[in-house]
């Protein structure tokens, strides 16, 4: 298993602001994962033993062990090496293990993990096709906005070219008015 393989590529430029946050936790995480899965289990114990004395350690420290690291000492280190497994590393079944209900387990266990894997299967592909079906619903939805928007400018601009009609014939019959009674008087 590679150690920097990250689990997520997130381009942090395409991300919005409003994302800015899960991305400080996301880095914030993946520095951590460095220090809970030390790439050489060895390097840990000359760490432990190179803590302060514990008249130095601050008070919620003081009941910690110095200079002793009984779970990890080297001796311990090397023992549990040898023991720990990766998850997916098979290990031997003598052979006078290997009776009827072993077979039954396996068979079992066999038969689990391909109903598991189908139904893996089938979740995605009900996710995929879920998600073709809102692409295409959202492009639809953003067409019909679209001509809304259209429609919304094309009446807004008649509205406002008949109020400003409207506005010029009363303002024409207004002036008219004005000038009709003065013209009309006799000196």
């Amino acid at each position: 298993m590679e150690q920097n393989v990250p689990l997520y590529d997130l381009d942090p430029v395409s991300c919005t602001a409003q994302h800015s946050d899960a991305l400080a936790a996301l880095r914030l995480l993946r520095s951590y994962n460095h220090f809970l899965m030390p790439p050489d289990v060895h390097g840990v114990v000359p760490l432990l033993a190179s803590l302060p004395q514990s008249s130095c350690l601050p008070p919620y420290c003081q009941h910690l062990p110095v200079g002793t690291a009984p779970l990890l000492s080297p001796a311990s280190v090397s023992g549990c090496e040898s023991e720990m497994r990766r998850r997916g590393e098979k290990r031997p079944i003598p052979a006078e293990l290997k009776d009827e209900k072993y077979f039954e387990r396996r068979r079992r266990n066999n038969q689990a993990a391909k109903k598991s894997r189908d139904a893996r299967r089938i979740r995605e592909d009900q996710i995929a096709w879920r998600a073709c079906f809102l692409e295409q619903e959202n492009a639809s939805l953003r067409a019909h906005v679209a001509a809304l928007r259209q429609e919304t400018l094309t009446l807004r601009t008649l509205l406002a070219g008949s109020a400003a009609d409207t506005a010029h014939q009363s303002h024409d019959t207004r002036t008219t008015r004005h000038i009709a009674p003065s013209s009309t008087t006799a000196d």
